[in-house]
C-alpha cells in the first residue's frame, strides 16, 4: 500500500501525561477526538497533458487535504490521461479520470481509497458480501496504546466508522469482506474479516511519514534526524497575514535563541540576534548582506534557521554567527494562478507616550523664558510675561497659560501601513514560473514623514530532460522617504517639545513657521531649538534606495546517487540620501545639520555589489544498513563597494537653492572604494547506519584578501553526531521518538577591509584652499583572525501518539579568543595606533527550549500552540593583565554585559548621603549597576481554528535586562518631569520657599577611608536624618542622574500580533472564479505590560543605552484579505 499523510494536522490522540512533559504550557485534561469528516466543498482546478495517473494523484494531494490509499499492482498509475478542468469538485475530477476504466474510488473523510469495480467480480462472491455480519475490535498500535481516530472501513465500500477513545469500534460489514484499517503516522493495514466477530489489529508507525527536512547550508535539503546540531522552520504563509513594515517583527518570539529588537523610530529596521550575535541572511542557498526586513512576506516559500557555526560551516567567516535560510516561492504545482494579499493597518493609539508637567512655564529659578529649561513660572494664575504671538507674529504681553499642554500629541498626525502584493504563477510538465509585484506603503506619526516601498520578485524552476535542470529567482526592491529624522535627542521632535521648551504656547499655531521666508522662522526660541514644523519641513535627511538580488544554478545528475551543481548570485545596489538645512536654522551640529543659519546641504552615494559563485558535487548512497551523504565544492566570494559624499561649506549662497554649487566656498568631497575577495575549498561527509547512527564531518579552507598576505589561509572543521534511541531501546508507548545531537565547530572571521592596509587621508581647504595628503597613522602588524570554538548538545523528544507534543531543548557554548583592539602607541614611532591581539577572551552559554503541540483537536475545532524559551549570557573566561578592565565586577567567570556608573554615597544601611548644601553626596567611584542581557526571552504563538475561521495570537516578551531611561533622565534635568509638578516645587515658585529637604542622612561626625576600588578601609562616620532645606529645584537638578532610579528593568510582555480570519465557502466563492478567499481582522503590537520604562517600549533596547527619547509605540489593528484565482 501507499500512504501519503501530514501527520501534524490529522493525528489525534487524547492528551494523557501532558504535564509531565510540558509543565511551561498548561493544556488542560480535556479529551482529544480526531475530526470524522473533512468539507466536500473542496473546488480545484488541473490542466495536465500527457501524465500519468500518479501524478494527478500527486497534484490533488499536494493542493488539497485529500490523500489517496490504493494497491499499485491492481491500479494503472503510469496510464497516461489528458485533463483540463476548472473550478470542480474532486469528484468530479476523478469521474472524469477513471471515466471507461473499471476503477471504483470511495472518498471516506480525507481518504480516497481507489480500487478496481468490485461489481465486476463474479456473483457468487458478491452474494456473499449481500450478508452483514457485525464486527466489533480495538485498533491499538505496536506499544499497545488505543489508536483514537482511526478509520475503519469496509473495502470496496463507503461503509465505515472510526474508533473511539478506547480505540474500540463496530461495524456491520458483508461476510467474508475485508477491513481497511489506518491512521495518520502508520502504515495502512488490511485486515480479512473471514468468519471472526471480534479483532484485535495492530498498526505498524510509518516512519517515512513522520520523516522531517530542512533546509540546511548552501540550501541543501537534508533529513532533520541526521543534523548534529539546533535548527527552527516555520512557513512562508504564517507571515502573510499580518504584514507590518518589516517582516522581521513577525520573528518576535518565533525562534528560541533569536532576539529581534523592535525599535519605534520611523525607518530603523529591527535588529536581529541570533546566540548573541548578528546571522548570516542567505537567499535560495546564496548569502546576501541584506538585512532581513529588506524582504517581502509574500514572496517566501519557508524560512530555516540554522544555529551556531556547526549549522552553517560551510559558509565561511560569514555564517559562524548561524544563518537565516529563506526560500523564495518558485510557482509551486498550482497550474495557473492569480493571488492578490492586501493588509491594510492604522493608527489606534499609542501603546507608550511620554507625559509631562503642564503647571510651570519655560525658564529657570521660577521664572519664565525662552532661552533653555522648564523650571520657570506657575501657569495659570494670571501671571504676565513678554511674549512671541505666532499669529501677529510680534512680541506682546500676554498671560501664561498652560494652551500647550497636549502640544506633543498635537504634533502627531494620522499613522498607517498598506502593503499589497499581487502574484501570478503558473506551472507545467516541464517547469514553474512566479512573479510578483509589491507595494508597502508606512504613513508615521511624525508631519512629512513617509516611506513607498516595492517589490519586485521573479523565480521559476525549468527541467532540461530528465536529468538536468535550471532555477533561478530575481528580487528588485526600491525604497524612497522624504525625511527619515525627528528622533533621538538633540535632533528628535520629542527632545523640542517635551524636553526643552515648555507648554506656554500652543504648538499648532506655528505650523505657519517662517517670518521671513528662507531666511528666519517664525519662533520664540532663539538659541538653540527649531520649530518642529520647520525641522520636519526644512531640515531633510530623505533616501531613495535600490536593491537587487538574484541568483541562478543549474543541477545535473550524473548517476542516480550523484549530482552536480553550479551557481551564481549575488546583491547589487544604490543607496542615495540627501541632508539639507535652510537658511535660518538654529540648532546646528547635532544630527548633521552643520553651518547652523547660514544653511546645508550634502549629497550621498553608496554603491556596491556582491557576488558567490558555487560548485558543488553532491552524492547520497545507500548500501545495506550504511548511507553516505556530502558534497564536494568550492566558491568565490567578491564585493565592491564606493561611497562618494559632497557637501557645502560655510552655508549656502543662495537661501532656498540646495545644490552643491551653493556652497559659499569650496564643497568638502569624499570618496572611498573598498573591495574584498575570499576564495574557499570545503567538503562534508554523513554517515548513517540503520537509520539510527548519524556523524557528520565538514571542512572548509578560505584564502582572504584582508588578512596579512604570509597568513591569508585559514581552515575550520566541525563534527556533528545524531543518535536516535527510540530505535535502539525500548520506550513508553507516550514518547514515540527520541533524538540525542551534538557537534563541535571552529569557525574564523577574518579582518575588516583595510584593516592592515590603511589609505592616505587627503583634507581639503587646509592652508588657504591648498590641499593634503597625509600618511597612515595606523600601524600594520602581524593580526591573528578572531576564532571561535563553538560546541552544543541538544535532545528531540516528541509525546504521544501521533506526536501531537514535541520538545527540542539545546545547551551551547561559544569560546572566543584572538579577539583584536586598537592599541594607542607614542606618536614617536610615527603613527598613533596599531592594530593587535589581545589575551582577552569570552565565552557565551545558553539554553534553547521549543516546544509544538496540538492540545486540541476534535471535530471543526483545533489548537496549535508553540512555546520558545531561551536565555545566554556572556562571560570572561580569560583576562589580558595588560588591557581588561580592572575593577571588582571583571574576573574569570564575571558576565560583560555589566553596567557601571558613579552613582551616589550611600550609608551603611543604604541611606543616601547628603551634603551640607544640602544636595546629594556623588561618589568618586563606580560601582556596578546590573547588567544588559535579559535572564529570559520567550515567545508564545497560538492557532485556533473552528470549520472555516482561524484565530491567531502571538506573545513574546523578556524578563530582566536593564537598560538606562535617558529620557527620564532628561526630563528631570530640565524640569519637563511630571513627577516634579508638587508641594515643594510649588512653595518655591509662587511662595518663594526653599524648603525642601532631600531624604538621607547627614554626616554629624567622623571620616571615612576608601581604596583605589571604592571599598571602605576605615569608617568612623556618625549619621543623622538629614534636616538641611534646601532649593528643590537645584536638588533635582543635581541629582537628576541618579542611576538607581534611571537604570531601569526591561521586562515586558507584549501581545505581538493577533488576526481573526474566516475562509470563504468553497461553494460561495467558486461562483465569483475564486479558488480561495480569506478575510481577517488584524493587529499588531497591541499592547504591552511592562515593569519599568513609564514613557517608552523597552521592546527595542538592547544595550545600556538603548532608550534615547524613544518615540511613541504605536498599535496597529485593520484588515487582510488574501484571494486566488
Amino acid at each position: 500500500m501507499k500512504k501519503k499523510e501530514d501527520f501534524c494536522r490529522e493525528s489525534n490522540h487524547f492528551l494523557k501525561s501532558l504535564g509531565l512533559a510540558l509543565c511551561l504550557v498548561s493544556f488542560g485534561g480535556s479529551a482529544i477526538y480526531a475530526s470524522s469528516l473533512y468539507e466536500q466543498q473542496t473546488m480545484l482546478s488541473i490542466q495536465v497533458n500527457d501524465r500519468t495517473v500518479e501524478d494527478v494523484f500527486d497534484y490533488i494531494e499536494k493542493n488539497s487535504e485529500f490523500i489517496f490509499v490504493y494497491h499499485g499492482s491492481n491500479i494503472d498509475l503510469h496510464r497516461k490521461v489528458n485533463l483540463d478542468i476548472r473550478d470542480q469538485s474532486v469528484e468530479i475530477i476523478l469521474d472524469k479520470l477513471f471515466s471507461g476504466t473499471d476503477i471504483e474510488y470511495i472518498i471516506n473523510n480525507r481518504q480516497i481509497i481507489v480500487r478496481r469495480d468490485t461489481k465486476k467480480e463474479d456473483l457468487p462472491i458478491a452474494s456473499q458480501q449481500t450478508k452483514k455480519v457485525k464486527i466489533t475490535g480495538v485498533v491499538k498500535d505496536d506499544h499497545g496504546d488505543p489508536v483514537i481516530g482511526a478509520n475503519v472501513v469496509e473495502k470496496g465500500t463507503t461503509n465505515g466508522t472510526i474508533s473511539d477513545l478506547e480505540g474500540n469500534f463496530s461495524l456491520d460489514v458483508s461476510a467474508g469482506n475485508v477491513l481497511v484499517v489506518s491512521y495518520v503516522g502508520f502504515q495502512e493495514k488490511e485486515v480479512p474479516v473471514g468468519d471472526k466477530k471480534v479483532l484485535q489489529i495492530v498498526l505498524d508507525e510509518d516512519s517515512k511519514a513522520l520523516e522531517e527536512v530542512v533546509v540546511t547550508a548552501l540550501g541543501i535539503t537534508r533529513s532533520e534526524k541526521a543534523l548534529g546540531y539546533a535548527t527552527q522552520k516555520f512557513k512562508g504563509d504564517e507571515l502573510e497575514k499580518v504584514k507590518g513594515v518589516n517582516i522581521a517583527t513577525s520573528l518576535s518570539g518565533r525562534i528560541s535563541g533569536m532576539r529581534v529588537y523592535n525599535s519605534t523610530e520611523f525607518g530603523v529596521a529591527p535588529k536581529i540576534k541570533l546566540r548573541g550575535e548578528e546571522p548570516l541572511v542567505v537567499v535560495d542557498g546564496v548569502p546576501t548582506n541584506q538585512a532581513f526586513s529588506d524582504f517581502n512576506q509574500d514572496v517566501i516559500e519557508n524560512i530555516t534557521v540554522l544555529k551556531g557555526a556547526t549549522a552553517s560551516a560551510l559558509y565561511g567567516s560569514r555564517g559562524g554567527n548561524g544563518a537565516i535560510m529563506i526560500t523564495t516561492k518558485k510557482g509551486g504545482d498550482k497550474g495557473f494562478s492569480i493571488e492578490v494579499n492586501t493588509s491594510n493597518m492604522f493608527n489606534a493609539g499609542q501603546l507608550k507616550i511620554p507625559e509631562v508637567q503642564t503647571a510651570y512655564s519655560a525658564g529657570s529659578g521660577g521664572k519664565f523664558d525662552n532661552i533653555d529649561y522648564v523650571w520657570g513660572d506657575k501657569l495659570d494664575i494670571g501671571r504676565v510675561y513678554t511674549q512671541w504671538d505666532p499669529i501677529k507674529k510680534e512680541y506682546r504681553e500676554m498671560e501664561l497659560t498652560s494652551r500647550g499642554k497636549n502640544n506633543f500629541k498635537n504634533f502627531l498626525e494620522f499613522s498607517m501601513i498598506s502593503n499589497t502584493t499581487v502574484s501570478v504563477s503558473s506551472s507545467g510538465k516541464n517547469g514553474s514560473i512566479r512573479t510578483s509585484l509589491s507595494y508597502l506603503y508606512d504613513k508615521n506619526q511624525y508631519p512629512n514623514s513617509h516611506k513607498n516601498k516595492f517589490w519586485y520578485n521573479i523565480g521559476g524552476e525549468l527541467k532540461l530532460g530528465n536529468k538536468a535542470s535550471v532555477e533561478g529567482s530575481m528580487n528588485f526592491t526600491q525604497e524612497s522617504a522624504p525625511n527619515t529624522a525627528g528622533y533621538g535627542y538633540g535632533t528628535g521632535y520629542m527632545y523640542n517639545i517635551l524636553l526643552w521648551t515648555g507648554p506656554e504656547y500652543d504648538l499648532r499655531d506655528y505650523k505657519d513657521y517662517w517670518l521671513v521666508p528662507n531666511e528666519k522662522q517664525n519662533w520664540h526660541y532663539t538659541d538653540w531649538y527649531d520649530n518642529p514644523y520647520f525641522e520636519a519641513y526644512e531640515k531633510i535627511k530623505s533616501i531613495n534606495n535600490f536593491t537587487t538580488n538574484g541568483s541562478l544554478s543549474f543541477k545535473y545528475e550524473i548517476l542516480p546517487w550523484m549530482k552536480l551543481q553550479l551557481r551564481a548570485g549575488g546583491v547589487a545596489y544604490a543607496n542615495n540620501n540627501v541632508t539639507r538645512s535652510s537658511v535660518g536654522t538654529i540648532s546646528k551640529g547635532r544630527g548633521g545639520w552643520e553651518d547652523g543659519a547660514l544653511g546645508y546641504y550634502k549629497e550621498g552615494k553608496k554603491t556596491g555589489f556582491t557576488m558567490n559563485y558555487d560548485f558543488f558535487l553532491l552524492f547520497n548512497k545507500t548500501l545495506s544498513d550504511f548511507s553516505v551523504d556530502g558534497l564536494l565544492g568550492g566558491s568565490l566570494y567578491y564585493t565592491k563597494t564606493k561611497n562618494l559624499e559632497a557637501s557645502t561649506k560655510n552655508g549656502l549662497s543662495v537661501p532656498g537653492f540646495y545644490s552643491i554649487k551653493a556652497s559659499v566656498e569650496s564643497p568638502i568631497v569624499d570618496a572611498e572604494t573598498k573591495t574584498k575577495k575570499v576564495n574557499s575549498l570545503f567538503g562534508t561527509l554523513t554517515l548513517g547506519y540503520k537509520d539510527t547512527y548519524y556523524l557528520e564531518a565538514t571542512g572548509r579552507n578560505d584564502w582572504s584578501s584582508t588578512l596579512p598576505s604570509n597568513d591569508k589561509s585559514y581552515f575550520y572543521p566541525s563534527v556533528g553526531v545524531s543518535v536516535i534511541p527510540s530505535n535502539i531501546i525500548s520506550l513508553p508507548d507516550w514518547i514515540p521518538f527520541w533524538k540525542l545531537r551534538g557537534s563541535w565547530t571552529v569557525s574564523k572571521t577574518d579582518l575588516a577591509i583595510y584593516d592592515l592596509d590603511r589609505a592616505y587621508t587627503i583634507k581639503q581647504n587646509v592652508w588657504d584652499g591648498l590641499n593634503t595628503a597625509s600618511y597612515p597613522d595606523y600601524l600594520r602588524g602581524d593580526v591573528k583572525p578572531i576564532t571561535n570554538r563553538t560546541w552544543e548538545i541538544g535532545t528531540g523528544i516528541h509525546f504521544l501518539q501521533g506526536h501531537r507534543l514535541k520538545l527540542d531543548v539545546s545547551y551551547f557554548n561559544k569560546l572566543t579568543y584572538n579577539n583584536t583592539i586598537s592599541q594607542r602607541i607614542s606618536s614617536s614611532t610615527g603613527y598613533k595606533s596599531r592594530l593587535m591581539n589581545i589575551d582577552e577572551e569570552y565565552v557565551r552559554r545558553g539554553v534553547e527550549i521549543s516546544i509544538d503541540a496540538t492540545p486540541v483537536q476534535v471535530r471543526d475545532f483545533s489548537w496549535d500552540v508553540s512555546l520558545n524559551l531561551s536565555t545566554s549570557k556572556r562571560y570572561y573566561a580569560k583576562l589580558d593583565k595588560n588591557f581588561s578592565p580592572d575593577n571588582l565586577w571583571t574576573y574569570v567567570g564575571a558576565r560583560t554585559d555589566s553596567y557601571s556608573y558613579k552613582g551616589y554615597d550611600k550609608d551603611p544601611d543604604g541611606n543616601y548621603i547628603i551634603n551640607t548644601n544640602g544636595l546629594m553626596s556623588r561618589s568618586q567611584y563606580s560601582s556596578l549597576i546590573g547588567y544588559t542581557d535579559p535572564d529570559l526571552e520567550y515567545g508564545l504563538a497560538n492557532v485556533f481554528k473552528y470549520k472555516n475561521f482561524t484565530l491567531t495570537l502571538n506573545f513574546d516578551g523578556r524578563i530582566g535586562g536593564k537598560s538606562w531611561s535617558n529620557t527620564e533622565f532628561h526630563m528631570l534635568e530640565t524640569g519637563a518631569h511630571p513627577d516634579t509638578d508638587n508641594q515643594w516645587r510649588y512653595d518655591e515658585v509662587v511662595n518663594g520657599k526653599k524648603n525642601y529637604v532631600g531624604e538621607g542622612v547627614k554626616i554629624v561626625s567622623g571620616e571615612v577611608k576608601y581604596d583605589q576600588y571604592g571599598r571602605i578601609t576605615s569608617d568612623t562616620r556618625v549619621f543623622a536624618p538629614n534636616d538641611i532645606e534646601t532649593s528643590y529645584e537645584d536638588f533635582v537638578r543635581s541629582s537628576h542622574n541618579n542611576p538607581d532610579k534611571l537604570v531601569q528593568k526591561k521586562t515586558f510582555l507584549k501581545l505581538r500580533e493577533m488576526s481573526i480570519g474566516y475562509n470563504l465557502p468553497k461553494k460561495f466563492i467558486s461562483k465569483l472564479s475564486m479558488n480561495s478567499c480569506y478575510v481577517g481582522f488584524i493587529g499588531q503590537n497591541l499592547f504591552v505590560l511592562t515593569k519599568d520604562f513609564r514613557f517608552s517600549d523597552p521592546d527595542g533596547f538592547e544595550d545600556i543605552e538603548g532608550e534615547d527619547i524613544s518615540s511613541p509605540s504605536i498599535r496597529y489593528v485593520g484588515v487582510n484579505l488574501k484571494v486566488e484565482f
